[in-house]
């Protein structure tokens, strides 16, 4: 089987890895695609392959606006009666507030996951309120969101579905701040790790039936059914869970955590969600125990950083442990060495018995990796553990 693959990350590369263990081929041209990222998503790219007859793995563009608009989905939550933060929107030239702290500031457009600050005090406020002004995240939105700052510990829900139906993968958590104790600005993700024990299975049941449902009902409903994974960032308070934000794809880097964990091939679920078969297909099974993954990143990101570093001691992973695998999101081959291309660079990944054990796992193998300038946080899964 040929599939093409879109997208260059270190969620792809997970998936690659998974889906070559089924004996899959990744070719430019074939009759099955995957979108990783959100932005093709966005810019059409779903319907331009179905127009060529392709199976695609991925939104249609109209469905993408649950992440692509965070005014939209907020609205779209609102009809749907589906629990999330209140909210205001504002002009870019115009952002204001009712006198509550805290607050969270939002981008309406996409931002590649930066365009997000939370607001304790007043000086928060004023401090990045000139970032929004000036569009420091590049949004392709002229609207802010500001919402009241719900309280509580943070989850990543994935779903697959086929518009209709839709089958669970396990809960994770990951860690969106660059510092340790989820302290400083916001990354893309700077590690995650599954399953989340903070979800029991009431809550399990009370996130499918108040929020999952809901979701995948109304979006048929609109006459927009939502195909392939959805990524729903959730807030547990204390009365119950509220949808923090709409993700249109696999979550970078919970994905690499699940595909580690996956025991089930994961082709015929991803075909499955494209000709609207899932129904047929059984819950994936999953391997028991914990996965972490730890994304080693280049100084200074996320803001400006340097690239074209070498990387050392990738060969010494291979002898080094069991159960660890190295994926590739900023780095690419050059004459037999690698070389950094990004701010985050190297996904390392780990699974064991016990979250603790992958813990110990995944850093004994990050200290073997070091380029000039690299560095990760030490405390991922802090909070479980």
């Amino acid at each position: 089987m040929n599939i093409t693959m879109i997208g260059n990350g270190g969620r792809e590369d997970s998936l690659r890895w998974k889906l070559k263990q089924e004996g899959i081929s990744f070719v430019e041209n074939s009759n099955f695609v995957i979108i990783g990222p959100e932005q093709p998503i966005a810019d059409g790219l779903t319907e331009h392959y179905e127009s060529m007859y392709k199976n695609v793995f991925a939104p249609s563009k109209l469905a993408g606006r649950l992440e692509t608009s965070k005014l939209w989905a907020k609205q779209f939550m609102l009809r749907n009666d589906i629990p999330t933060a209140k909210w205001a929107t504002h002009k870019r030239s115009d952002i204001h507030y009712n006198g509550n702290i805290p607050i969270v500031i939002k981008e309406d457009g996409l931002c590649g996951g930066k365009g997000v600050a939370v607001c304790k005090t007043k000086e928060d406020i004023l401090k990045n309120k000139e970032a929004f002004e000036t569009n420091k995240f590049k949004s392709t939105s002229n609207k802010i969101l500001v919402e009241e700052c719900l309280e509580g510990e943070e989850a990543s829900c994935f779903v697959l579905t086929d518009g209709k139906d839709y089958k669970m993968l396990p809960y994770c958590q990951d860690h969106k701040r660059v510092g340790e104790g989820d302290t400083g600005p916001n990354t893309g993700g700077m590690g995650a790790y599954a399953p989340a024990p903070l979800i029991t299975d009431e809550l399990d049941t009370q996130i499918k039936r108040e929020i999952v449902e809901p979701t995948l009902k109304g979006m048929k409903d609109e006459g927009i059914p939502y195909k392939g994974v959805l990524y729903i960032g959730l807030m547990i308070c204390n009365n119950g869970p509220h949808v923090i934000e709409y993700n249109v794809r696999f979550g970078d880097p919970e994905c690499q955590v699940l595909m580690m964990l996956l025991e089930s091939d994961l082709f015929p679920y991803l075909k499955a969600c494209t000709n609207g078969t899932l129904k047929e297909l059984p819950a994936p099974k999953f391997y028991k125990g914990s996965a972490i993954t730890v994304c080693m990143c280049t100084k200074d990101y996320p803001e400006e950083y340097g690239k074209g570093f070498r990387i050392n001691g990738l060969e010494k992973l291979d002898k080094f442990i069991d159960d660890i695998q190295v994926f590739y999101a900023g780095a690419e081959k050059v004459n037999n060495e690698y070389l950094t291309t990004g701010g985050r660079v190297l996904n390392v990944t780990a699974k064991a018995e016990t979250l603790k054990e992958a813990q110990d796992k995944v850093y004994k193998a990050c200290q073997q990796v070091h380029w000039e300038g690299c560095f990760y946080r030490n405390d991922i899964g802090y909070r479980a553990l």
